[in-house]
């Protein structure tokens, strides 16, 4: 095994820990040029490399294992960076909608970041890349089966010339014995998928590339995929009918990829998007839900669903919404539009992202925002107590030092999605931006509010987007991955909590308080990290 050994040196190359932003001016020489992982069988083992290299001759990247062979389930990705125009705001949006500064950002915008994930292909375990001048930087993973001590060897090589960088990976001996169970959703848009990867929606072409979004969504443990009542049902004249056939493929497309719950997306609307008014309107046939011509075309349509569903055994696995965000203006006509679909659909859970309290009764699944929770934490323990289930979600809201994604926050928040649904015994996590891009996500990232365009009103960085279009397929990006880890972390605290309660709440309380008061330092949390598997793969912790 080599350690430290370099032959005829190239420039310098340095690992960087993939939850740490990174930037396309970083200075090298903060980072280390040798690295130790914690990870358990089968758990991706990641980390990120940065460095300069000859931009005429070819690059090649591969890693072994103490025996000098491909390390198992190693794969490369290249890192692209994107733009951040602006910072988001103290509470919302970007800082310009009310003028004040947000000092909990990672840096002053405007920057570029690291952000987007690029695939690299494998032949016999090397990758081969051509550089471009300037820094260039690179995700690097393995996935291995065996608990123990790994000693790798990271070989980046150019015209005979190597930098050798070990990698150390401590696998834990510990693996879950349960599935996760925490609903994990990523709202995504068809039509973005056909219109950025240039076919039609729902030909024969499209069917592949939705099917590469499904496994995308799987390998970041997303377990909940949306489904438009509006791409299903055509119109025969008189009324709606159900394209059973293209649902099917729908529906199994993502249950195939690993996903397990199917979430009807809204079936109403405020009519216009207005926010002054107290009535719903059915997005497909535009009539007022509570209309009589609304309530028996729904009624319609939701039998026709309700009978798929039931043919198909599936009717377990569905929870539908009705109207996002509904508030205290239109509570009463969306209880009307709940009860209906009550009837109509018994079984199903009716979830929803909502804050107000007037809808007890008629949600079965409550989707607050992360600090609306916090402000209201009994009010949601009492639903909880009641049999109904507790998710929460973020948007453009919030921002300053509460939980979100965006992209001018540190990547540990998305991590703390997980240890907040261990901490608060939350049931799942919602955000509505897979790829609802309303510009190019590689060359704008802060964009215009789509209700009050050309205004202050702007959609954060990333917001709209948590994976990018890449021409072969859709790519990830640090955001996604962050999350992925939380979810996995999340699995492990819940298997600790269950044989020892005490502890995991006190590995908890060392990096995660609440969705306002966490832990920056990465090197801390994955100190906590260590300590929770370490927990798991003790004999004693079985008791």
């Amino acid at each position: 095994m080599l350690f430290n050994l370099i032959i005829s040196c190239l420039a310098s190359t340095v690992f960087v820990d993939e939850l740490s932003p990174l930037y396309p001016d970083a200075d090298l020489s903060r980072y280390p040029t040798s690295w130790t992982s914690d990870a358990v069988p089968g758990q991706l083992a990641g980390v990120h490399v940065i460095g300069r290299w000859d931009s005429q001759l070819p690059l090649t990247i591969r890693v072994t294992d103490e025996k000098g062979d491909a390390a198992s389930g190693f794969a490369a990705f290249r890192l692209h960076d994107v733009p951040v125009e602006e910072n988001t705001g103290l509470d919302s949006r970007t800082e310009q909608f009310k003028g004040e500064v947000n000092p909990h950002v990672i840096r002053r915008a405007p920057f570029r970041i690291y952000e987007a994930i690029e695939p690299l292909g494998l032949k016999d375990g090397v990758v081969e890349i051509q550089p471009e001048s300037g820094l260039m930087a690179f995700r690097l993973e393995v996935n291995l089966p065996v608990a123990g001590v790994h000693e790798l060897d990271v070989h980046l090589e150019q015209d005979g010339r190597a930098q050798i960088m070990p990698w150390t990976i401590r696998v834990h001996d510990w693996v879950p014995k349960n599935q996760l169970q925490f609903g994990y959703t990523n709202w995504f848009s068809p039509t973005e998928i056909a219109s950025r990867h240039d076919v039609e929606a729902w030909s024969e072409e499209f069917w592949p590339v939705l099917s590469s979004y499904a496994e995308l969504m799987d390998r970041g443990r997303q377990d909940t995929f949306w489904m438009r009542w509006v791409d299903f049902f055509t119109s025969d004249g008189e009324r709606r009918v159900l394209d059973t056939n293209r649902l099917e493929r729908y529906v199994r497309t993502f249950l195939d990829a690993g996903l397990v719950r199917i979430e009807g997306a809204p079936i109403a609307s405020r009519p216009d998007g207005d926010w002054s008014k107290d009535w719903l309107q059915l997005r497909d046939v535009k009539h007022p839900a509570n209309s009589d011509e609304g309530r028996i075309a729904l009624a319609d349509m939701a039998v026709q669903m309700r009978d798929f569903m039931k043919e198909h055994g599936w009717t377990d696995r569905w929870v539908q919404h009705l109207a996002d965000e509904p508030t205290d203006v239109n509570a009463a006509d969306y209880a009307k539009l709940a009860e209906q679909v009550h009837q109509l659909l018994p079984g199903v859970p009716i979830i929803e992202a909502t804050m107000t309290r007037s809808l007890v009764g008629s949600v079965d699944i409550w989707c607050p925002q992360v600090h609306k929770y916090q402000q209201n934490i009994e009010f949601f323990r009492d639903r909880q107590a009641e049999g109904d289930e507790v998710w929460t979600y973020t948007c453009l809201v919030p921002g300053g030092p509460w939980l979100n994604r965006l992209m001018d926050q540190e990547r540990l928040r998305s991590v703390y999605f997980g240890w907040a649904g261990a901490k608060f015994d939350l049931q799942g996590f919602l955000h509505w931006g897979l790829n609802h891009y309303k510009a190019d996500p590689f060359v704008q990232s802060v964009v215009d509010h789509p209700a009050m365009p050309n205004t202050t009103n702007k959609l954060p960085a990333g917001d709209t987007h948590v994976v990018f279009p890449g021409p072969g397929g859709p790519w990830s990006s640090t955001r996604f991955e962050a999350q992925r880890i939380g979810m996995e972390d999340l699995q492990a605290l819940r298997e600790l909590h269950a044989r020892d309660a005490d502890l995991c709440r006190e590995l908890i309380g060392r990096v995660f308080r609440g969705y306002d008061d966490w832990e920056p330092d990465v090197a801390r949390y994955r100190l906590v990290r260590r300590q929770l598997f370490e927990a798991l793969a003790s004999p004693s912790s079985m008791n």
